[in-house]
């Protein structure tokens, strides 16, 4: 079991990424191909797998 600080951590890292992530788009137009918005749509789900991991 991994410690609660790390799991907040990561947690409000992914809040924050999806916050980025729905910004991104609207600034993109919905363009869901930008590069910008595939790189950090990768970001959040690796944020997201990690989580998975740790519970």
């Amino acid at each position: 079991m991994h410690d609660k600080d790390t799991i907040e951590k990561l947690v409000k890292e992914i809040e924050e990424t999806r916050i980025k992530l729905h910004n991104l788009i609207l600034d993109k137009k919905y363009d869901l191909l930008d590069s910008e918005v595939i790189k950090l749509s990768q970001l959040l789900d690796k944020l997201l797998s990690q989580y998975h991991d740790l519970k």
